[in-house]
Order: structure tokens, then C-alpha cells, then sequence
């Protein structure tokens, strides 16, 4: 449950990541936050996948 709860997590941070505004004078760290958010993103929904198969896998 507590792997759910943290990948869970790292996709919603990876989400706020990417929907962050960001001030004017920063402007130039917005692309770099989306990248950020979007490999984020990509990597804890890759976690939960893993992990549901292999929580599918045991009780079978």
C-alpha cells in the first residue's frame, strides 16, 4: 500500500510540476520544469504499472 501511496504521489508532484506558473522574471526555468515534470510523470506511472502487474502476478 505504501508503494501505491508513494508512486501515487510522484505522479501527482510530476503533474504540479508541469502546471506551475512560473513568474516573469523566472520564465526562462519553465521549459526545464516541464521536462522535469513530464519525466516524472512518466517514471512513477511506469512504477505503478510495474507494480500492479506484479501484485496481479502474486495472487494469481
Amino acid at each position: 500500500m505504501y508503494k501505491f501511496l508513494n508512486n501515487l504521489g510522484g505522479v501527482v508532484g510530476g503533474f504540479s510540476l508541469i502546471l506551475v506558473s512560473v513568474p516573469e522574471w523566472a520564465s526562462s526555468l519553465e521549459p526545464l520544469l516541464d521536462g522535469a515534470g513530464f519525466i516524472t510523470v512518466g517514471v512513477f506511472s511506469v512504477a505503478l504499472i510495474v507494480n500492479g502487474v506484479r501484485s496481479l502476478l502474486n495472487k494469481a
